[in-house]
């Protein structure tokens, strides 16, 4: 039986270090923050004739060539985002050490496929669900290619519940459980790669197999889950829908699970929809509210953030007693020295107790990137980026100098997250709570054990905090239980605990912030330009439809590798866009002809590189109607760009 080993990589996250006590301290047991969904997403999909284990570095120790996992396995699978990529690239560099494939999949080698491609055997390029079961068939038989990409979105209906039993001994590691009902985000702001890696048309899971997973983690001793959504609530039908079943569930269960999640500001606009989360126990919600400048929203195209009044929407989702945790960032066109000012006056006036306060960065792909790529206003970090992603940026910024923006971010850091301020907005927050969920509270013998774990995990570990930083947080229990009684383990888990988290990762945020400030005084800055930045023209996305009947009777016709007809399509597109992308207008009759030719060689070219498919190999056909559907279209554009980047300056030159 094949044996495969499947590795999510450590890099330094915010909760590692805000967790991993003091320097000197007695060495703890390693936590993280979430379980790793994605792993056991990939284990559950793994055929069952193959052995999976699974390795989370960050919780358990780093793997060496040493380590006694050498020659245990057939094959490596790794996955991350883009913080993950350079410990990524050291285990491909240690598998090969031991003579073992590796494989990488996940969102940071989906944006950035050219980052990896020289150092792992097979690269897999968006969701999963189909591309990892097709793979690892046609690597049993010894007829795997290279590189698989899925161009369209796979249907969640047919996903299979992750598989956590490599996990279970210890999930107590873990503060919090992972369920993802959906996929795609309805919004398209200028900055975010989500629709890019998922598609703007929300896709769901069967509600049905969203409280089994639920169920599943409960089972396993976990208290807290995170909903990982773009957008909880991009489809509020299904939303509605899913909330009025979870809420009996909940409620059975012993002690009823908390719940948290990422979605918009539009959830403020509909108060049903706030009951039914409020009647679940969600207790927080993370908010993209970016910033309380109109013209910054504009240039970002966050619009539905422009349709209300902000302040008062955060007020009225947090007077169900749902937290909000907002997202804010920094650095927009349209900021300038004032946009600091106003982003704490914004946190004063709407009573947010937790933050996540970001730089503004340009991701690879996103309409942001090829802007400022097209400006020159993008610079190279990655000496620093996976250090602390939220505090770095990439940018030159417009409305002040970079210095200015470092400096006066880190001051707007440590003014929020100060506990004076944080104590203020915590009575204001609790003061406004007006409606208590319909969900089982846990009783008071189970909220004085929450508040002695508590206190003992706080006060009298090795790294305790220091005496001042104590009284501050005794003050936050007393004004709770003065306030809000029947909120304090609310209060707890996901606001005093949190800002114990990011006060203690002031100094080091500190740390990072002035490297970029030296390196700005020091004349370091080094540009990050990218001449495929925008070759695909905007001509091009609103004609290709009429390229597609071409492209798909020719290739799928032709091509003997049925599976590999969307991965063709791709590879035409991007010789076509080299050759006629600068000065593209529309389709002429000569360009077809060209076409015709790309397809005639890239037919030939999978026909070459594989015979015919594995028997066992699974595969969703493409049919004629989905390769004329906008949402297919739009993700081979994405493809296209995808290859285009790190390719194109040589492809440029070989046929200048």
């Amino acid at each position: 039986m094949s044996r495969i080993l499947l590795v999510s990589p450590r890099f330094d996250s915010e909760f590692t270090r805000a967790t991993s006590g003091a320097p000197g301290a007695k060495k703890q047991r390693r936590k993280s923050l979430i379980v790793p969904l994605h792993l056991a997403t990939v284990a559950a999909l793994t055929p069952d004739d193959i052995e999976v284990d699974i390795y989370d570095e960050s919780i358990l120790d780093e793997l060496t060539v040493e380590s006694s996992l050498a020659g245990k396995y057939d094959l490596v699978g790794v996955t991350g985002y883009i913080a993950h990529l350079p410990r990524a690239r050291e285990l491909a560099r240690i598998c090969r050490q031991w003579g073992v494939p590796t494989v990488m999949g996940g969102p940071g080698v989906t944006g950035s496929p050219e980052s990896c491609r020289d150092l792992f055997d097979v690269l897999l390029l968006g969701e999963a669900e189909l591309t990892w079961p097709r793979f690892i068939r046609e690597w049993q038989k010894g007829k795997h290619l290279k590189e698989y990409r899925q161009v369209d979105r796979p249907d969640l209906a047919a996903a299979r519940p992750p598989r956590w039993n490599n996990v279970a001994g210890y999930i107590d590691r873990y503060l919090m459980g992972g369920v993802q009902t959906t996929r795609g985000c309805p919004y398209d702001c200028e900055f975010c790669d989500v629709i890019h890696l998922f598609g703007r048309k929300p896709r769901h899971k069967p509600i049905d197999c969203v409280l089994a997973e639920v169920a599943a983690l409960e089972r396993l001793g976990l208290k807290l889950i995170f909903m990982c959504d773009d957008d909880f609530i991009g489809d509020k039908k299904y939303t509605k829908e899913l909330l009025r079943e979870l809420a009996p569930v909940n409620n059975s269960f012993e002690q009823p699970l908390a719940f948290t999640t990422q979605l918009t500001i539009t959830l403020a606009r509909d108060d049903e929809l706030m009951r039914l989360m409020a009647d679940c126990n969600f207790g927080q919600v993370l908010v993209g509210i970016e910033t309380p400048r109109a013209a910054s929203l504009r240039e970002t195209n966050k619009l539905q953030n422009l349709r209300g009044d902000l302040v008062e929407d955060v007020k009225r989702i947090q007077s169900f007693g749902i937290s909000v945790r907002a997202s804010l960032v920094v650095g927009f066109d349209n900021d300038d020295i004032g946009i600091f000012d106003e982003q704490e006056k914004f946190l004063e006036d709407a009573n947010v107790c937790a933050t996540n306060i970001n730089t503004l960065k340009a991701y690879p792909g996103t309409p942001l990137w090829v802007r400022l790529q097209r400006e020159n206003r993008v610079i190279d970090t990655t000496h620093i980026y996976s250090d602390a992603p939220r505090v770095v940026s990439n940018i030159i910024p417009k409305g002040m100098t970079r210095v200015e923006l470092l400096e006066n971010y880190l001051k707007l850091l440590e003014q929020v997250k100060s506990w004076e301020s944080f104590r203020r907005r915590l009575r204001a927050y609790l003061s406004g709570v007006t409606y208590k969920g319909q969900v089982a509270k846990p009783s008071l013998k189970r909220r004085l054990i929450l508040l002695a774990t508590f206190v003992k995990g706080m006060f009298t570990r090795n790294d305790a905090l220091p005496p001042e930083v104590q009284r501050e947080i005794r003050g936050a229990v007393r004004d709770t239980l003065k306030i809000a009684p029947d909120k304090v383990s609310h209060a707890i888990t996901f606001l005093i605990a949190q800002q114990i988290s990011d006060h203690r990762l002031l100094p080091y945020f500190s740390t990072i912030i002035q490297r970029q400030i030296d390196e700005c005084n020091g004349g370091l800055l080094v540009a990050d330009f990218d001449p495929s930045a925008g070759m695909i023209p905007p001509q091009f996305h609103k004609s290709i439809g009429k390229a597609m009947p071409l492209l798909y009777d020719r290739l799928s016709r032709d091509i003997r590798y049925a599976p590999g007809v969307p991965e063709a399509m791709v590879d035409v597109l991007k010789d076509f866009l080299i050759r006629w992308g600068g000065n593209f207008e529309d389709f002429e009759p000569h360009h077809f002809t060209y076409l015709n030719e790309l397809c005639d060689r890239h037919v030939e070219r999978w026909n070459d590189k594989v015979v015919a498919m594995p028997a066992g190999t699974q595969f969703d056909p493409l049919t004629a109607e989905r390769a004329r559907s906008i949402p297919f279209m739009r993700g081979l554009l994405v493809a296209v760009e995808q290859e285009l980047r790190g390719t194109a300056p040589a492809a440029i030159a070989a046929s200048a």
